[in-house]
């Protein structure tokens, strides 16, 4: 029922709705939030997109109103919604001489919902209406002309005042509405206020604070444009001084409340002024609101608006020193700061929280500052402060939430400390540099102690007695405190390894708990980072019988030991580049990470990286020791199916650091064991699928990490030799290809990828063997500079059978893949001769054999593609046709020749499904389908020879594919693909005469409609003005992005501005 008493609301003009109609609309609010909805979700989106229906009508407008004054507060605040959702997405359809007269409309309604005679205005709910109309408000504020609604902020101020004072029936300012007319002098708030009882100022204080805040988070929200932004800036601008009034009003506290009154305001206070920061308070404003922020310390309200200041207004970036970083220093290092922190355990409350995340800004603000005066014992306190919550009792992460928030400080120390003139002059004698190391000393000493897993040796079942949630956090906190390592050594260098070094050497030796070990060698991990390679004092000895030496010999019981010896695996790996420098030191090495090998399975997998990262790192420093590795060879078959391949690859990429012809021997000892399994696996692959997929698995990824292991690799930190004649390499390769035992190994790998390529082909592997043989194929033809390297025609046309017999996106891939992969560039250490004719005739014919299998392959897929993404196959197959495009796109870039010489059939085949990709809707088959027409227009652009084959081709299809874009761009697609129809735009206007361009803009762009009814002729002219004068992707995509606004109908609204792209 409506509540009489409270909706006399005035009729503006807007559309009356008959109290039937109103009725049945709130009954179907009711009906959506009854209990017995919640557990029908078909019914509850039945009654949502009704709802939604009736706000998109016309007569809507006339809900604010209806709605308004019934009892149940669901109702009233779907009311409210209407009119946000109205103000903001359907203002243009509210006629132009209603606009003005929405403003007392939605006041009188905010009148009504909060005033004390209206018992509506005590529901609990209620609150949310009320919220909800200060958030239409703040909507109509950025679209009504301001001369209708001047002094936003104080006009509604003044509605709210008025509401509270009409119950204490003063007389109204504005006589016939009983609300204050907008923009009206009337009487002052602190007047209009003076008989009203504390409580309800209370109200109506907490209320013109939300109000303040709502609005100018609205306002932010908007994402203004800077030519919008200025002039509403100055329009609120007058009010400003009532916005910084009410909330430094609030936050000195009226005497007559009650403390919890007192601080319920005081928060609400913080909260507007901490939005109103982040809108932008002038120098003076701040200057008016500090003070009181201070005086509420440590509240976390007042702490998180100062974070604010400084880290988002006009004080940022170290600005302000004087009114902000001393008088925090002082408050922080005083009796209120240290009183804080004096007990550093605990569970941390809520202020301190607030005090920890203050400290963090106040060092982001002013660590240039504070580094300066580092002798300062304000300052040296303040450190102090830090470390205390840095070390706060209890697991970092898990039983403790306050020293995670104090390690981001500490980079920033650093990095200001290393910036600052003290890091120029001498560490020995200067004072400065006394007090920084000291406090990284004690950092150091703080983190270790941190780190430390909790308990004294072996703590049962549980590592460090800890489940599973609290085991991951306390994790995830050490590898952040590890990165406060890498900051501290680059303060302390040598000094603190060494000291971390000698720790870990008395721990070992004394057969300390293997918490104390683990925590200094975790230390010693992370700082290698910023070790240099040539560090020769400290390493050695870890990495030595000393330390290292000592481990290995350390026997494994419980969970600890095993977590004891993870670390030293990955401190290992973490040193890995060290060891090339250093290849004494490898042989213990080793010896420790085989057997690590073989131990639990979280130990032996990262023992497999190690060994893998550090035989590729060090190949030719371990060729000596090749021996060994044929021995590991044989003891890998213990090892799981992932550590398998890791070792495997280890091994061979030792093997590849040997003289070509030496290699063949291992080679063939390693991968014709591989063949022979897969050769089994496939047999009883073809009889029971389901057991022989692990088989398949594993030995697929053993032959893919033979061809990893093989491959020489582009990085110079891998490169395997130090000085000789790598073309000389090249030609030996050459040379040992042909070697009769490597040809058969080779064909034996063919043939084990045929009958791979087919168990996938005739569909009846899973995903697992689809991703496993298409890492295959990839590694298989990644290198020639390999003794076992394949070639990708016949693997190339092997593909496009397998896709012809069963279709996916990984056959499509791979066809992309390898067809790039048919003419890849020659190395630059090849070495250049003179040839023969009888040579380049021999090589022509390679050419023209090359071109003929990619033209058959390309004739045939593009049949498939067709075939398969007819109809709704474009739709229903999104990563197919990701696939396909990529494969499309190859082929322009590789092979335009062979593209443009197939049959005029094929040719227009492959236009028509390219013109089918750009009317797709889904993002990455747009995108493939834009990158492939821009390599085919920039690969046959001038100098181009196929400029002339290729004219009449984009005579014919150069109109549609711009219609294509442009419709996608403007109406169609989703609006993250502009950039790439921008890209595919500039592509076609830089490859096509300007003045064919001109004549297909002008007929596609005066289609009526086109691409949608809102776009305008005006729009139309200026993009096609934009286009012709255009050559760069960037003005296209801003000339597709400013069109694409009105033909969406976003321009000027806030979510177009909002998500520009």
């Amino acid at each position: 029922m409506m509540d009489d008493g409270y909706s006399h609301q005035q009729n503006y003009a807007f559309p009356v709705l008959p109290q039937a109609d109103l009725e049945r609309v709130a009954q179907t609010i009711l009906h959506l939030f009854s209990p017995s909805t919640s557990s029908n979700p078909d019914l509850a989106k039945h009654l949502q997109h009704e709802l939604q229906q009736i706000q998109s009508a016309q007569e809507a407008w006339g809900l604010i109103a209806g709605l308004a004054g019934h009892e149940d507060p669901n109702v009233r605040f779907f009311g409210a919604h209407t009119a946000q959702v109205k103000i903001s997405r359907d203002w243009e359809t509210l006629p132009e001489d209603l606009r003005p007269a929405l403003l007392p409309l939605l006041l009188s309604t905010l009148g009504n919902a909060i005033n004390p005679h209206n018992q509506h205005s005590y529901q609990p709910a209620n609150g949310v209406v009320v919220r909800k109309l200060f958030g239409s408000l703040a909507s109509l504020l950025l679209r009504l002309a301001f001369p209708h609604f001047l002094h936003p902020i104080l006009t509604v101020i003044q509605t709210i005042h008025s509401s509270f004072a009409s119950s204490t029936a003063l007389p109204p300012s504005a006589p016939g509405s009983g609300y204050n007319t907008p923009g009206s002098s009337g009487p002052s708030h602190s007047t209009i206020l003076d008989d009203v009882a504390p409580q309800l100022k209370h109200r109506a204080r907490l209320l013109a604070l939300e109000w303040c805040a709502i609005c100018i988070e609205e306002i932010g929200r908007a994402g203004l444009a800077e030519h919008q932004r200025q002039p509403l800036r100055r329009h609120i601008e007058s009010d400003l001084s009532v916005v910084v009034s009410a909330i430094t009003d609030a936050m000195t506290g009226d005497p007559g409340l009650s403390p919890n009154e007192r601080l319920k305001e005081a928060e609400a206070a913080c909260k507007c002024a901490e939005s109103w920061i982040d809108w932008g308070l002038s120098p003076e404003e701040l200057n008016i609101l500090l003070p009181a922020l201070y005086n509420l310390l440590p509240m976390p309200a007042a702490s998180s608006a100062l974070v604010e200041v400084l880290s988002e207004s006009i004080f940022k970036y170290g600005k302000g020193t004087k009114i902000l970083t001393e008088p925090m220093l002082a408050w922080i290092v005083g009796p209120s700061g240290q009183a804080l922190v004096a007990s550093a355990d605990g569970e941390p409350s809520e202020e301190v929280i607030g005090f920890t995340k203050l400290l963090a800004a106040l060092v982001e603000h002013s660590s240039e500052w504070l580094v300066a005066r580092i002798q300062q014992n304000d300052v040296q306190a303040f450190l102090g402060v830090i470390l205390r919550l840095t070390g706060w009792q209890g697991l970092g992460g898990a039983e403790e939430n306050i020293s995670e928030l104090t390690l981001p400080i500490y980079p920033l120390i650093q990095e200001a400390i290393m910036d600052a003139p003290m890091f120029s002059t001498p560490q020995d004698s200067s004072p400065d540099w006394a007090v920084a190391k000291n406090f990284f000393k004690e950092l150091v000493q703080v983190t270790r102690r941190k780190v430390r897993w909790p308990g004294d040796g072996e703590t049962g079942g549980s590592l460090g007695g800890l489940d599973k949630e609290d085991r991951e956090a306390f994790d995830s906190w050490r590898r952040d405190a590890g990165e406060v390592i890498v900051g501290a050594y680059y303060i302390l260098r040598d000094e603190m390894l060494g000291n971390l070094t000698n720790i870990a050497g008395q721990q070992v030796q004394s057969g300390a708990a293997w918490q104390d070990i683990e925590a200094t060698l975790h230390c010693i991990r992370y700082s290698s980072e910023a070790v240099p390679l040539g560090e020769d004092k400290s390493l050695p000895i870890l990495f030595g019988e000393q330390i290292l030496g000592q481990l290995a010999h350390r026997p494994i019981r419980g969970k600890g030991e095993e977590r004891l010896r993870l670390t030293v695996v990955c401190l290992i790996q973490s040193y890995e580049e060290w060891f090339k420098f250093h290849p004494a030191h490898l042989p213990p090495v080793l010896s420790y990470l085989v057997p690590s090998l073989t131990s639990s399975s979280t130990i032996s997998r990262s023992a497999a990286d190690a060994l893998k990262a550090l035989c590729d790192m060090c190949r030719k420093k371990l060729v000596e020791h090749i021996g060994a590795f044929a021995e590991l060879h044989g003891k890998i078959g213990d090892l799981g199916a992932d550590e398998q391949s890791k070792v495997i690859q280890a091994i061979t990429s030792v093997i590849q650091a040997l003289a070509p012809a030496d290699a063949i021997g291992p080679v063939e000892g390693i991968i014709s064991p591989i063949l022979s399994r897969i050769s089994q696996a496939l047999q009883q692959y073809s009889v029971d699928p389901s057991n022989a997929q692990a088989a398949l698995l594993q030995s697929t990824g053993s032959l893919t990490a033979c061809f990893k292991g093989l491959s020489p690799s582009e990085d110079e930190m891998f490169d395997t030799t130090d000085e000789g004649d790598e073309a000389a390499r090249e030609e030996a390769i050459s040379r040992t290809r042909e070697d009769t035992r490597i040809v058969e190994l080779r064909r034996g790998i063919e043939a084990a990828v045929e009958g791979l390529v087919g168990v996938v082909g005739r569909g009846e592997g899973d995903v697992e063997v689809a991703d496993a043989i298409s890492s295959l194929l990839k590694h298989a033809t990644l290198s020639s500079s390999t003794l076992i390297s394949l070639s990708p025609l016949p693997l190339l046309s092997l593909v496009c059978m397998a896709c012809e017999n069963s279709p996916s996106a990984l056959w499509m891939s791979l066809a992309s893949t390898l067809t790039l992969r048919v003419n890849a560039p020659v190395t630059s250490f090849a070495k250049k001769s003179e040839k023969s004719e009888a040579v380049k005739r021999q090589e022509e014919d390679e050419q023209v054999g090359k071109w003929n299998v990619v033209g058959d392959v390309a004739s045939r897929l593009v049949v498939v593609a067709g075939r398969y993404l007819d109809g709704e196959g474009m739709k229903e197959h999104p990563d197919v046709v990701e696939g396909w495009f990529k494969f499309c796109s190859s082929l322009a870039s590789r092979f335009p020749g062979v593209l443009l010489r197939l049959p005029p059939q094929v040719v227009e085949g492959y236009m028509a499904i390219g013109l089918m990709g750009l009317g797709t809707q889904e993002r990455f088959s747009l995108k493939a389908a834009s990158e492939y027409f821009v390599a085919l227009l920039a690969n046959t652009r001038y100098p181009s020879p196929l400029e002339p084959l290729s004219e009449p081709l984009f005579a014919h299809f150069g109109p549609l594919i711009l219609r294509a874009l442009l419709l996608c761009a403007g109406s169609e697609g989703p609006r993250s693909v502009i950039p790439n129809m921008a890209e595919l735009l500039a592509a076609l206007v830089g490859r096509v005469k300007a003045s064919d361009i001109s004549g297909w803009l002008d007929g596609i762009l005066s289609q009526e409609g086109f691409p949608d009814p809102r776009a305008t002729p005006a729009s139309k002219k200026k993009l096609k003005e934009s286009i012709l004068k255009s050559r760069t992707a960037r003005r296209m995509r801003e000339a597709l992005h400013e069109f694409a606004l009105v033909a969406r109908g976003l321009d000027g609204t806030t979510y177009g501005n909002a998500t520009a792209v």
